[in-house]
């Protein structure tokens, strides 16, 4: 299983900038506003609601909150960052305000326990807590390729339309290659060896930020979101300046079950917590409503509303939601769930007797007393660094026989079946074809019924070219030893046995299952959102976050996200106010 790769103004990065430079302490991590349970007695209106936390989520809240509309911001989970309320730490972390969460070094902890952090209705791992993906994952943050814009978004997303919203994110949160507050990387024998076979083999090394148009056959150190030694990442920056504004109230527990139509005009979302249920209302003829709920929870909510292909409302329809389901003369016919899209995760183990482990899960539970304390006093260490210490990052690009680019992008990681092992993960993102499918089931619990690995022999030959270019780069590395595949197997016959599906193949960055595009799917074409993000056959119905994207992009898409909310915000402000749905 790969690890989660899943998820502005002058005056708020100066106030940010304050916070990180801060000695670290309890005080300096407290909210300005701390979140709301559910209120399903409030009689409240909102120009926006939001619903998900996730990095689509929050800059659209803070963004429209900062534009002065009054914004409801909804998470179906818990909270996560002590700064938010959370509570869910190990014992060393008591009597601070920090959780399992806050701490880079925990994040190994999804895969130990994930009980009332993962959403529980979807096949697939996904982050039911506020944040979404970027509370739980490795914070691994990427500045795209032009190639991920350029190759598969339509008009008015290409690299340069891009440009402002990729500044507004990198100078809001800039991220760092050190996240050791002393600048130190811990344990780096690992990103030494092959960054060293990688170099020797004529790749180059680059900052990945300042470079992000010199992806094939290069290396870097790996970039993170986090802060000040602290995860940090949206919630301490977007979330942050939100919560500051009179307009702005979110609620966490608060999942919604639907949005509340007449036609195409959209009059409130249905709130579900406690056991009970409440619609909460936009502003009458004038709100708006931004779907920001993943992959998976932005179709479903789109299924549960009456939008989607006939065959899935028809499943909803005899499920429990068939009594208060939208008649199936209002439904809007939409290709939702299809175009659902992953990196294509390869997992290669090497062993060399420099690389040095460290034990990230025993850090939750039975943790190295000196590397707490350097934590707890310093924000310094390996705790400052995400489990299970990763590097080098680097890219490969293979062109198959079809003619069409594929980016490979490579994860290093100290893990294996030895304590002398790493990991090498290749994921193929841009340019890859295949593609799978989406669907809900009786219990109303999304499932991915058609695999969107390596269905596409363009997509298989780059998987197999790029495997082999890497046992060549690092075949005189002395001492390595490849463990997968064997020095025996060719690499054609080790990708082929591997089986392409969630279980063998899943990186946990799914996409497009609401996919953006010119062709509106109500006619037969691929696309369910316009390029405003605006939901085909309604006036005020938006989705902005990971499903939208039609392709995948090379690299964790965390920051592409953030870029595309930014983006997908300032086209929405520019829109006219909506009234009655006319189509």
């Amino acid at each position: 299983m790969h690890l989660l790769s899943q998820l502005a103004a002058a005056g708020a990065l100066a106030a940010w900038l304050q916070v990180c430079a801060a000695a670290p302490s309890s005080e300096s991590h407290q909210p300005r506003a701390a979140a709301a349970s559910c209120s399903l007695s409030s009689k409240d209106t909102y120009d926006y609601i939001v619903v998900g936390s996730g990095p689509g989520g929050l800059p659209m809240a803070d963004r429209l909150s900062e534009a002065g509309f009054k914004v409801l911001l909804l998470e179906k989970g818990p909270p996560s960052s002590g700064r938010w309320g959370g509570t869910m730490k190990p014992s060393w972390l008591s009597g601070t305000n920090l959780t399992r969460f806050d701490v880079p070094g925990l994040c190994n902890q999804i895969w130990a326990d994930r009980n009332g952090i993962a959403c529980t209705d979807y096949d697939q791992l996904a982050g039911c807590v506020l944040g979404g993906g970027a509370a739980i994952n490795s914070g691994l943050y990427w500045k795209p390729h032009p190639d991920d814009w350029n190759m598969s978004f339509p008009a008015g997303w290409k690299a340069p339309d891009m440009q402002a919203a990729v500044d507004k994110v990198f100078t809001r949160l800039p991220g760092t290659m050190y996240p050791s507050m002393d600048g130190k990387l811990y344990l780096p024998q690992g990103y030494n060896t092959i960054s060293g076979g990688l170099s020797a083999a004529g790749w180059k090394s680059i900052v990945a930020n300042e470079q992000n148009d010199q992806r094939n056959k290069t290396f870097s150190h790996t970039t993170y979101y986090f802060s000040g030694g602290e995860r940090g990442g949206p919630m301490a920056t977007y979330l942050l300046t939100a919560s500051q504004r009179k307009n702005f109230a979110f609620w966490t527990n608060a999942g919604v079950k639907r949005v509340v139509r007449t036609g195409g005009h959209i009059t409130g979302v249905e709130v579900e917590c406690g056991g009970s249920s409440s619609v909460i209302n936009v502003t009458p003829n004038t709100g708006r409503v931004i779907i920001s709920a993943g992959t998976f929870g932005s179709a479903k909510i789109l299924w549960r509303s009456g939008i989607g292909s006939k065959d899935q409302l028809d499943v909803v329809k005899s499920s429990s939601d068939g009594s208060t389901m939208v008649s199936s003369d209002q439904w809007i016919t939409l290709p939702v769930g299809n175009n659902l899209y992953d990196h294509v995760g390869t997992d290669l183990e090497i062993s060399h007797p420099n690389v040095v482990n460290y034990d990230f899960y025993a850090a939750y539970t039975r943790p190295v007393q000196s590397d707490t304390q350097a934590y707890l006093n310093g924000r310094t260490g390996i705790l400052a660094q995400a489990a299970p210490n990763f590097g080098p990052m680097f890219w490969d690009i293979i062109t198959p026989s079809d003619g069409i680019n594929r980016h490979l992008h490579w994860q290093a990681r100290v893990e294996g079946s030895r304590s002398t092992s790493m990991t090498l993960t290749q994921y193929l993102g841009t340019g890859s074809v295949s593609r799978g499918r989406l669907t809900i089931n009786s219990q109303l619990k999304t499932i991915v019924s058609k695999s969107p690995y390596l269905n596409d022999q363009g997509d298989v030959a780059a998987v197999v070219q790029g495997v082999q270019n890497l046992r060549d780069a690092l075949s005189k590395v002395s001492g390595l030893q490849f463990i997968r595949p064997t020095s025996s197997q060719s690499s054609q016959a080790f990708v082929n046995s591997i089986p392409a599906n969630p279980g063998s193949r899943n990186s946990n960055h799914w996409i497009g299952t609401v996919k953006m595009g010119t062709d509106d799917g109500r006619t037969g074409g691929t696309a369910v959102v316009d390029t405003d993000t605006k939901v085909y056959g309604t006036d005020n119905l938006f989705v902005v976050d990971a499903s939208i994207f039609p392709g995948h992009i090379t690299s964790n898409p965390t920051a592409a996200i953030l870029i595309v909310a930014e983006h997908a915000a300032a086209k929405i402000l520019a829109l006219p106010q909506p009234g009655a749905a006319k189509n």
